[in-house]
């Protein structure tokens, strides 16, 4: 067995020791503290495979392959899920015009238990690979739903199916549909499974066609909100009073009681305005309670440089708009015990740069990922916002997709706690965070990384932002988009690499 270590300027981190692999770490799915599964991959890009690995007390102890054969012909890997405290692996196979949807559950050994059930076909067309396939989960994990969509033909509308499952795979309802919008000017931009099994989308509607000279931000018309069941569809539109909603996530209590909280812009505008939240009564078609946060010009430019804020005067003063903040995504949110919502945003965008060599007349393309700030926020339990704050960081890397950016974030006993990597000198010696206009950007360099955790007290939204530990500490680079929380045990799964090793780590998050 693997040793295990505890360095506690980490908050009683629990290591395991280096593990040498020779397959990527795709997914941890927690099973119970120090005891989890993971999806790997092995080989290349191309000729690669799926694995199954075990993990007891931090260390390997089974591995298994994931058996892409159903009703005797390959198929195609599509996902993993926990369902009822089991794995279920998800895989497609086109055949006869469809693409058909399989389920194959495998045991504590990691091997397939079975073969493989069938859930549901479709068709589609052969010139375009799978269709859109998803598969989504209720957060209270007792429903999971397949969906898909089928391209429309020319002056048609693309139709919908779905097939709604309890946890121990019995199918609950199941239906197809068509939107009530022209599809040439709306979209689905997300789909909700709600804590009771109901399935609800949540549709953008366009002016006009998108072009290329149009932005979607200056055509957006409104938001839907659509419950789709197997009688039809009710539809509840949202009225923001004159915003645009540029982001926006779901949440429910299972009685169909939702919030929804995202950013919002001004019309005919690309930039994002402030926050929103709105609470709505499905069933009675009813607001609830709603509220606005503007970005003020203070917050927007709170870790500006002295150029950027110059530029912004500048241009406020010929008349060609206020600072503004851009290419905000909502990561998550969630609604606490008390009926309050925190959330959070992260910026995240990308920037392509296409360089020419004249002696080999070829082109070259370099993709940058951003990763930067942070903006978390309360909603009270009565309505309003309690507070909105914003991290300031900055990540950039190149080519890679940004696999070491932006972070991990969890609820720690009256605590919002986000862990992501940054750099040396934004801390003093003592690991204390030292505020400036100028932001040193991330690095993942063996002397200059430090793993950043910022605790924010929940009743006010005061915090404070500390190293948690460096790279020298565990001798590896951490990677928080692959940390995980295991609720049942309250412990946060964290992962690290160095070249062809890894090790992992447990954090009692009451502690």
């Amino acid at each position: 067995m693997l040793g295990l270590e505890t360095v506690q300027a980490q908050k009683n981190v629990e290591w395991s020791d280096f593990q040498r692999t020779s397959s990527s770490l795709l997914q941890i799915i927690p099973k119970s503290g120090k005891d989890f599964y993971a999806l790997r991959w092995s080989g290349s890009a191309v000729l690669g495979k799926y694995k199954l690995a075990g993990y007891n007390n931090l260390s390997l102890s089974a591995t298994g392959k994931i058996m892409q054969v159903a009703d005797n012909t390959m198929a195609a890997f599509h996902d993993i899920v926990q369902i009822n405290d089991r794995i279920f692996v998800f895989l497609t196979d086109k055949k006869d015009g469809q693409n058909h949807i399989y389920i194959q559950e495998y045991d504590q050994e990691l091997q397939a238990i079975a073969s493989p059930q069938h859930l549901a076909a479709y068709d589609i067309d052969f010139m375009k690979d799978r269709g859109l396939f998803e598969v989504i989960q209720s957060k209270n994990k007792d429903y999971f739903a397949v969906i898909w969509q089928v391209e429309a033909k020319k002056g048609d509308k693309d139709s919908y199916g779905f097939k709604i499952y309890d946890k121990i795979i019995n199918l609950v309802s199941e239906g197809d549909y068509k939107l009530p919008y022209n599809s040439e000017l709306s979209f689905i931009s997300d789909h909700h499974l709600a804590n009771d099994g109901n399935y609800f989308i949540s549709v953008v509607e366009h002016n006009e066609p998108d072009k290329g000279l149009f932005k979607s931000q200056e055509n957006y018309k409104a938001t839907h909100i659509l419950q789709i069941n197997e009688d039809g569809i009710e539809t509840f539109t949202l009225d923001l009073t004159d915003r645009r909603i540029e982001a926006m996530e779901l949440s429910d209590n299972g009685d169909q009681i939702f919030t929804l909280t995202g950013v919002y812009g001004a019309p005919k505008s690309s930039g994002v305005s402030g926050l929103f939240y709105m609470r709505i009564n499905f069933a009675k078609k009813e607001v609830i309670n709603e509220g606005f946060q503007e970005f003020g010009a203070d917050f927007i430019t709170q870790d500006w440089t002295d150029r950027e804020r110059e530029k912004a005067d500048r241009r406020a003063e010929k008349g060609k708009g206020e600072p503004q903040l851009f290419d905000y995504v909502v990561r998550q949110t969630e609604v606490l015990k008390d009926g309050s919502v925190v959330g959070s945003l992260e910026q995240y965008y990308i920037r392509s740069v296409q360089s020419y060599n004249s002696q080999t007349r070829t082109y070259t393309t370099l993709y940058y990922y951003y990763y930067n700030d942070i903006i978390a926020f309360k909603v009270g339990v009565n309505g309003g916002f309690d507070w909105l704050k914003k991290i300031s960081k900055y990540q950039v890397s190149i080519n890679d997709g940004g696999p070491f950016s932006s972070y991990s974030r969890f609820i720690n006993d009256g605590k919002l706690c986000f862990i992501f990597n940054d750099h040396v000198r934004n801390y003093d010696e003592m690991g204390n965070f030292t505020p400036s206009k100028n932001v040193v950007a991330a690095s993942f360099a063996k002397k200059k990384n430090v793993v950043a955790m910022v605790e924010m007290d929940l009743q006010s939204g005061e915090y404070t932002r500390r190293t948690f530990f460096d790279r020298s500490e565990i001798t590896a680079l951490s990677i928080p988009k692959a940390f995980v929380v295991d609720n049942k045990t309250n412990q946060l799964l964290l992962y690290a690499i160095y070249g062809r090793k890894e090790r992992f780590g447990i954090l009692n998050i009451n502690d």
